[in-house]
């Protein structure tokens, strides 16, 4: 693929790998706290801002320490044309258990600091960068001309 294009792709498939793996982790919070406050509208609409306030810790959060774990393993996928999905979702999860380990316990809400709610995030992240743009990683593979 064009060098101009795969510059192009890789901060946009970051964006999204962060896009989805705080939103990940945001719906999970507000899955487990929908329960206790669905019958009362107040409660839930101070849930509902909590949640999205929680959101936009995560995007920052997320983006900044995940960012050279991310470049890391998004170099080995160039340099190998690595295009699996298998591949970018166990990036994701070294990414965010990496990412988990960097950040300081007080930056984040308590439930993100949970093993199953990181690797859920850092799945769907991996996934999500597979979608947008992993799956055209490194130089195209060609095939070799059969030998005569």
């Amino acid at each position: 693929m064009n060098l101009l294009l795969r510059l192009f792709l890789i901060p946009i498939g970051y964006i999204a790998a962060v896009l989805t793996a705080a939103s990940t982790a945001a719906l999970i919070e507000w899955l487990r706290a929908y329960g206790p406050v669905a019958h009362d509208p107040a409660a839930l609409s101070i849930t509902g801002m909590m949640v999205v306030t929680d959101w936009i810790v995560l995007l920052g959060v997320i983006g900044y320490t995940a960012a050279i774990p991310s470049l890391i393993a998004i170099g080995a996928a160039e340099a190998f044309s690595l295009r699996s999905a298998l591949y970018f979702c166990g990036a994701g999860l070294a990414v965010a258990f990496i990412a988990s380990v960097l950040i300081e316990p007080g930056m984040l809400p308590p439930f993100v600091a949970e093993p199953a709610v990181a690797a859920a995030s850092g799945i769907a992240g991996g996934l999500a960068y597979w979608i947008s743009s992993g799956r055209w990683s490194g130089p195209s593979r060609k095939a070799e001309p059969p030998a005569a």
